[in-house]
């Protein structure tokens, strides 16, 4: 169900952090360097680059984040984030085409937000779970979706689809935090969700996008001694 207030409120926008749950767009991180290039005031003047630590949001989606071995990729995008007052948004959010809120995100009460004017590629070393400081909810991620949709053409796709077309997905980034949390090689989980299961007849990622992703998460393996609390 979708919330009656706007923008929705902390417990609404974001689930709970956890060290295991794999990187995921909307993930927030702070001390992030982040390049800025103001204009050098001149055509053949190289522009003077300048680098501050932020905090930002990670910008890719999920399979553009980790490469097909389940490793992430060298080169993240992230948006900086800004407190929603410096961005000058109203409180009806009508014209604020380039931003996405992110409610209550330190505990103070303040409204923040993804500036999705301010981009910058970042090196995959400065997004790890030891500074990621919130993850956003299933709500959450289709707001952040729409969002950004939003930005770059002007049209507000309805939030119903935007969690049905991201279904298996989510589904599978659970199923990969589960994998996590009991301690099985983080690199062993595509291998699995690729293979056969031989009580199903077919490959487990296909099971994954017909829905069944509560099946799976009774095949995944047993916890070890490395499980993480």
């Amino acid at each position: 169900m979708e919330p009656s207030a706007w923008p929705p409120d902390r417990d609404f926008f974001f689930r709970p952090v956890t060290a295991h749950r794999p990187l995921f767009q909307g993930d927030v991180f702070t001390d992030v360097p982040i390049v800025k290039a103001p204009a050098g005031g001149a055509f053949a003047q190289d522009p003077r680059i300048t680098v501050e630590r932020r905090t930002v949001a990670l910008l890719s989606y999920p399979c553009d984040v980790f490469t097909p071995d389940g490793t992430i990729g060298r080169s993240q995008q992230v948006a900086v984030v800004r407190e929603a007052e410096k961005l000058r948004v109203p409180p009806d959010w009508q014209g604020a085409f380039t931003t996405c809120p992110l409610p209550d995100l330190f505990g103070d009460g303040k409204l923040w937000a993804a500036d999705f004017g301010a981009l910058s590629p970042v090196d995959r070393s400065y997004l790890t779970p030891d500074n990621r400081i919130a993850c956003l909810s299933a709500w959450g991620w289709a707001y952040f979706r729409q969002r950004l949709s939003l930005c770059f053409t002007r049209a507000l796709i309805a939030l119903d689809p935007l969690i049905a077309v991201g279904d298996d997905t989510w589904q599978e980034i659970e199923l990969w935090e589960e994998w996590n949390r009991r301690g099985q090689p983080v690199e062993g989980f595509q291998p699995w969700l690729d293979a056969l299961d031989p009580k199903l007849g077919f490959r487990r990622r296909v099971a994954l996008r017909n829905g069944n992703g509560s099946i799976l998460l009774q095949r995944l393996p047993a916890a070890t001694g490395r499980a993480l609390p």
